[in-house]
């Protein structure tokens, strides 16, 4: 008889299983429908194994070859400190850069299905039926893993203004607790077609811009300068093909971006390379990305931060469409107040005259929570006009352009 060999993970998927078969009092029906979620969770980590691969070969550019790891182990030190004042210096020294030695300097993390289990422990914590899981949930949150909300105005300053950028597979999206790029049977978009051409046609136009300039197109992959190509094919053929939500299918998955600035560690984006789960693509079609993230599909930029120390501009899925993601479904289905930390920056959130945060007043699905301030200019007779919001985008890159 043959006998496969189990991996740890597929005992663990066994014994839930079995667990799930057991639970037969009415007590337990709200259990079993949670653990229903979490045993597809397991499943979808069995299934990413496989993205376990050799270490990418490829040297990073100059911008990247030196990594200091010091800020990231200062921001942890600090965190300890405030829970308990009475620790040592020297040893919530040493323990912070061992932590982060472990956390997010070295390779193992970012293999997707490692990555995975780190992120969405905590979703799998939270969906165990008992009381104190959510307090458990809000300090992990408040903590350890965090999104503060990046107004779309600052997402394209921090975008042009940096050395280079590059594009990351979004764990929500990897492990499918976010499946977002369609809705209906449809590749989500909210935009008549004479708008989604015009953001299609503003990449496409920035991509011939840039190889005008330099006789090629620079800092980006050939993964995406591909797909450029074959997007300006389409359009000077007037093909079917050629629409945004081809650009959108394409790049799908890959919608973190990870700009190499000062404020972000470039620790995670040396891991992530190194698996082959970071791409470069130069930040002029970066900036049109997050224009079309924006004023086609609603995104929610965040800061993802992991011990109070930014690592990634993520391109959270609103709550329209399906839920959301870990970040977004907490804040507006699970009441939490940590996981997405309202902008509070340039186009802040949404008040009334006596300064009381109001809800979204453009998304339905939103309206059960305060505004998170996502770059709806309030002041403005329509803070979401599209022509309104292409004309601050414009006049962004002028002023970049003219520095």
């Amino acid at each position: 008889m043959n006998l496969k060999k189990q991996t740890g993970l597929e005992i663990l998927l066994n014994a839930i299983q079995k667990q799930r078969h057991s639970a037969i009092s009415p007590e337990e029906v709200e259990y079993k429908r949670r653990m229903s979620d979490i045993m597809r969770e397991l499943k979808n980590l069995v299934a990413r194994i496989q993205d376990i691969k050799a270490k990418n070969p490829e040297t990073f550019p100059q911008e990247l070859a030196h990594l200091d790891k010091k800020s990231f182990a200062s921001e942890l030190g600090n965190i300890i400190s405030e829970l308990d004042a009475r620790l040592k210096k020297p040893v919530i020294q040493k323990m912070s850069q061992k932590i982060v030695d472990y956390i997010i300097w070295r390779r193992e993390v970012s293999i997707p299905v490692i990555h995975e289990l780190l992120v969405l422990l905590p979703w799998w914590i939270a969906n165990v039926p008992f009381e104190p899981v959510r307090t458990l949930r809000d300090l992990g949150l408040k903590y350890i893993l965090n999104g503060q909300v990046l107004p779309v105005q600052l997402v394209w300053k921090e975008l042009l203004d940096s050395k280079l950028v590059y594009l990351g597979h979004c764990v929500c999206r990897s492990s499918g607790i976010a499946d977002d790029l369609y809705k209906n049977g449809l590749v989500y978009t909210f935009l008549d077609e004479q708008r989604k051409k015009v953001l299609l046609d503003r990449f496409v136009n920035r991509y011939k811009s840039l190889v005008k300039q330099h006789g090629h197109l620079p800092d980006t992959d050939p993964k995406y300068e591909k797909l450029c190509q074959k997007l300006l094919y389409d359009q000077k053929n007037h093909a079917r093909e050629y629409c945004l939500e081809q650009l959108l299918t394409s790049t799908y998955g890959s919608w973190e971006f990870l700009p190499v600035l000062d404020k972000y560690t470039p620790s995670w984006i040396h891991s992530m390379h190194r698996n082959h789960k970071a791409h470069m693509i130069h930040r002029e079609l970066a900036f049109e990305l997050a224009s079309i993230q924006y004023l086609a599909r609603g995104a929610i930029f965040t800061t993802m931060k992991i011990f109070n120390l930014p690592y990634t501009i993520c391109t959270c899925p609103p709550p329209e469409t399906g839920g959301g993601c870990i970040l977004t479904n907490w804040y507006f289905f699970g009441g939490s107040n940590n996981s997405l930390l309202p902008n509070t920056q340039m186009f802040g959130q949404y008040t009334n005259d006596q300064g009381q945060q109001l809800p979204c007043r453009y998304f339905t699905e939103r309206r059960n929570r305060t505004c998170v301030g996502c770059g709806c200019d309030h002041l403005h007779e329509e803070p979401r006009s599209f022509e309104y919001l292409l004309e601050q985008a414009d006049q962004i890159f002028l002023n970049h352009n003219r520095r």
